[in-house]
């Protein structure tokens, strides 16, 4: 049966030399329009000035009014700027850049992204007039901050962000075109706020949209370019924070793990003896996450010293978010020199979560109660301790059984899985069968799919 399709017109705009590039753009979006669009009633189109048909007047002319019909405008720069295609002195490419900008400002086109392909070093040691010309017009765009613009090293580079970038477009279907008459540009996914300066915290809850949907490298990108605009726009130290905090989320997420570290290490420097509640729970939060990313390196010694400098900072701390803190860096500590095969003090270390935090009524620091002590069974089963292994999973049993967060009723699921799998290593069969019966009884119906998992887990380890 007949079905309509909304057709989105993407131009292309580039100077000469990126005819790889051009080609791969054509490619990739009829590739998407196959693989992904079709499917949602929508159609990519692309327009390049090879497309434009032939009449009177100037070439140029025909091709920005190709421009004019489109919905999207992708432009592409390398190491050329190009030849003046009118009196004005324009080159081609700028004068489709600057009718792309009047068309976004006046509502007519959706977005406008940039793309600059890196030019090797040796050209930008002496670059020629025409790489001058592009360089300038770079600076330009990195200062105003108005655009979303990406650097990329090669085709299959440009062709992956392109498609993040179209993945985008598609997640907007249906929705009418953003009303940005009189009003900067502002990157894809963030639309103005009301007046004429958005604020830090639009920016702010603009990458921590971006952040929490976290769909790919361009998403990131986004949110990377939203928190530096807070960042920019903060008139408050609390902001300040929260905007480099979502800075250094992005930078983790696209690892770029030295850049993250740089900036929580930005906001324990500003706020490490501040004594505001707000400004202190940042800091914690700093330094957990410097441990989270200093893991990611393999930096595990500077890791623990981090976890352990939250606790000495913050480990007499009443507030909730500063006990969490601290909770989740002990955790964590146990969890790395568990890794680290030093087992002894991994227990000792979940033993510090569950006599600082055994009798918490908060859910986050019940959630890292019920984790320390599961993990401190998987611990004694390692140094076959398996009777204090076992007694440990009847302690998450007889605390959490009952719980009905879905953190805590897998812990309690797994906990049952590992005792039934302990017992049967002990021979113990009819009370291995016990536990994963239990786990079947318990969690069979559950919707969730990894307690689906353990319940066929131990559909599977029960001894016939």
């Amino acid at each position: 049966m007949p079905r309509p399709i909304t057709q989105y017109r993407v131009f292309i705009g580039s100077p000469g030399g990126l005819e790889e590039e051009r080609r791969a753009f054509r490619e990739a979006i009829e590739k998407f329009n196959r693989d992904h669009a079709d499917h949602a009633g929508a159609m990519f189109a692309p327009v390049a000035c090879e497309d434009a048909l032939p009449g009177n007047g100037r070439p140029q002319d025909l091709i920005n009014q190709d421009l004019m019909t489109c919905d999207y405008a992708v432009f592409l720069f390398h190491d050329r700027w190009g030849s003046p295609a009118g009196a004005d002195g324009r080159v081609g490419t700028e004068e489709e850049w600057d009718l792309a900008q009047d068309l976004r400002t006046q509502a007519k086109i959706r977005n406008i992204v940039l793309f600059f392909k890196n030019v090797p070093s040796n050209q930008l040691k002496d670059p020629s007039n025409q790489l001058e010309k592009l360089l300038a017009f770079k600076r330009r765009i990195e200062a105003e901050k108005q655009h979303l613009f990406k650097t990329y090293d090669d085709c299959p580079a440009f062709t992956g962000f392109l498609n993040s970038l179209l993945a985008d477009w598609l997640r907007d279907h249906g929705k009418p075109l953003p009303d940005m008459a009189a009003r900067p540009v502002m990157a894809s996914g963030a639309t103005e706020a009301k007046g004429d300066t958005p604020t830090a915290r639009f920016w702010i809850n603009k990458a921590y949209a971006l952040l929490k949907e976290s769909s790919g490298d361009f998403n990131l990108q986004n949110a990377l370019f939203c928190a530096d605009q807070a960042k920019a726009a903060a008139s408050s130290e609390e902001d300040w924070s929260h905007a480099a905090s979502l800075s250094a989320m992005a930078h983790y997420h696209l690892k770029n793990f030295s850049a993250a570290i740089e900036k929580l290490d930005s906001i324990v420097a500003r706020f490490g003896d501040a004594p505001e509640a707000a400004l202190r729970e940042q800091v914690a939060r700093a330094l957990f996450n410097k441990g989270l990313t200093l893991g990611q390196l393999n930096r595990s010694e500077e890791e623990i010293a981090v976890y352990d400098t939250v606790l000495a900072r913050f480990g007499d701390a009443p507030e909730t978010a500063l006990r969490a803190s601290v909770a989740r860096a002990l955790f964590n500590k146990g969890v790395r020199l568990g890794q680290l095969n030093r087992s002894e003090e991994a227990i000792a270390v979940y033993d510090a979560v569950l006599a600082r935090f055994g009798d918490a009524p908060e859910a986050a620091l019940r959630e890292q109660v019920a984790m320390a002590l599961f993990n401190k069974g998987v611990r004694l089963g390692q140094l076959n301790r398996s009777e204090e292994e076992i007694a440990v999973y009847d302690t998450v049993l007889a605390r959490f059984g009952a719980a009905p967060e879905a953190a805590l009723r897998e812990r309690v699921a797994k906990a049952l899985v590992n005792k039934g799998v302990t017992l049967g290593g002990l021979k113990r069969h009819k009370e291995a069968n016990a536990a994963f019966d239990e786990a079947i009884k318990r969690f069979g119906d559950a919707p969730e799919a990894e307690l689906q998992k353990l319940v066929e887990t131990a559909k599977s380890l029960k001894k016939k």
